[in-house]
């Protein structure tokens, strides 16, 4: 016959001690590789239910003091009932413990504890337990508890615990703990935590979390975490944080943190409060901070570095190593002289810059432009010249007064202008341009007015003006665009 007492003795102080789950945490973890595989459990169970006998009622006091006697653990019921607790050999129906519930082989039905329902075997239907239910095979179904839902085997179905769902196996299925969701295996399905969701192995489907999200391997679905979503492989979906999103290897989807997005490879749109941060990137980076080895994209950003470029930016500083760096010496109307840094794509460059009136000493000007570059040839076809250039360039301005007083003078202006480029190192360019000057507090900045409209009590003056400067250091033709819909000169 079937003695499992050294078992029951275990169970019995797993109940005991559920308070303390570190310990308990740990011994799953440890006794993974050595437990019984769940086939060797299914064979045992097996066995044990066939050396099981039947009885549709069964009252215990405490342990073998019942209707079974000495012989309860050779017994399985329809109902139970536990006026402390009881040791049986298990359940098929409903069964009820002012403690404790205990099955030496397995638990199939409806159970109720006060402190803990625990099955040596399987633990499948509904189990509610004041602290711990715990399972040494699979545990499925409907798991409510208040501080612990355990499995040495895997989990399957809907998981509620103010504290963790804990499976040395998979956890599939709903899980929502008010600490944690521990797996060994995967993690699959609605994912809540109100601190974490971890695992070694992958976490897939709706995984929310307090704190964060942590695989060992990789993250995929809707995956949003009040702290930080972290894998050791892959992320990829809908990827949301307050702090950080980082990867060991790739990350693609819709990105989003308050902080930073990490990993050696990102795919897709990512959107940081901080910074994005990758060896190769391909798509759409809109951060304060972004730094790539590679690109192939749009940045957007206030300061964009990246080795190699393959694309556009917009910032006001964009360093690429296969990018332009300038500097740009430029005379306009108003009599200003304008010095500027240029960065960026040779296509696409972004500017700061500095003006000033040689005889005004107390008016200054601070700029940022964004310059649009194309081949002549590609706007005028009859013009076969290499090297030559059109630029479209969007400026905005802030005028500054009496040792760089900030003034509610702005100003907006776009130039034509066309540049020729001699050298690699040197280039020349001319053109008009339109300016937007919304009036505060400094005088005589143009020299005329084309129009000067007051826009709720707000003047402006509108005019047309010339530009005329160099650009110096680091430059290369730009490739030609062709067009077929637009009509050339």
């Amino acid at each position: 016959m079937f003695d499992p007492m050294n078992k029951i003795n275990i169970c019995i102080v797993t109940l005991v001690l559920s308070a303390f789950l570190s310990p308990i945490l740990t011994s799953v973890s440890a006794q993974n590789n050595t437990n019984l595989t769940s086939e060797l459990i299914d064979i045992e169970s097996q066995f044990r239910d066939s050396t099981l006998s039947y009885t549709k009622w069964r009252v215990t006091f405490l342990n073998s003091l019942g209707t079974n006697g000495n012989t309860s653990q050779e017994y399985t019921a329809q109902y139970s009932i536990n006026i402390i607790g009881g040791i049986h050999g298990g359940l098929d129906g409903r069964e009820l413990g002012l403690l404790y519930n205990v099955e030496t082989n397995y638990v199939h039905g409806f159970q109720i504890a006060g402190l803990g329902n625990v099955s040596l075997g399987e633990m499948s239907g509904l189990n509610i337990a004041g602290i711990t239910n715990y399972a040494q095979g699979p545990m499925s179904g409907l798991q409510l508890s208040g501080l612990a839902n355990i499995s040495e085997t895997s989990t399957e179905g809907l998981q509620l615990t103010a504290g963790l769902n804990v499976s040395a196996g998979v956890l599939s299925g709903m899980h929502i703990a008010g600490i944690a969701n521990l797996s060994q295996d995967d993690l699959t399905g609605l994912n809540l935590a109100g601190g974490f969701n971890v695992t070694n192995e992958d976490i897939e489907g709706l995984n929310l979390a307090g704190i964060a999200n942590i695989s060992n391997d990789d993250i995929d679905g809707l995956t949003i975490a009040g702290i930080a979503n972290v894998s050791a492989e892959d992320q990829s979906g809908l990827i949301m944080s307050s702090f950080a999103n980082v990867s060991g290897d790739f990350m693609e989807g819709l990105i989003l943190t308050g902080g930073v997005n990490a990993a050696k490879k990102i795919e897709g749109l990512s959107l940081s409060g901080v910074a994005t941060l990758s060896n190769d990137f391909t798509g759409l980076s809109i951060s304060p901070l972004n730094i790539q080895k590679t690109i192939t994209g749009l940045h957007v950003g206030f300061v964009n570095v990246a080795e190699e470029m393959d694309g556009a930016s917009i910032g006001l500083v964009s360093w690429y190593g296969n990018g332009r760096k300038n500097v740009d010496i430029r005379y306009s109307d108003g009599g200003f002289l304008d010095m500027g840094f240029t960065t960026g794509t040779h296509r696409v460059y972004n500017q700061i810059s500095v003006g000033f009136v040689p005889q005004e000493s107390n008016v200054f000007k601070l700029g940022g432009s964004i310059g649009l570059v194309f081949d002549m040839r590609d706007r005028f076809s009859r013009i076969s010249k290499d090297n030559w250039t059109v630029t479209h360039e969007f400026s905005l301005y802030q005028y500054m007064e009496d040792k760089w007083h900030r003034q509610n003078t702005k100003q907006f202006t776009y130039r034509y202008l066309i540049s020729s480029m001699p050298n690699n190192q040197f280039s020349i360019y001319a053109g008009p341009s339109l300016n937007i000057l919304k009036e505060g507090s400094v005088d005589n900045l143009t020299w005329y007015s084309m129009w000067s409209p007051s826009i709720k009590n707000t003047d402006y003056q509108v005019w047309v003006g010339f530009n005329l400067g160099i650009r110096l250091f680091k430059q290369e033709a730009v490739e030609r665009v062709n067009f077929p819909l637009e009509r050339n000169f």
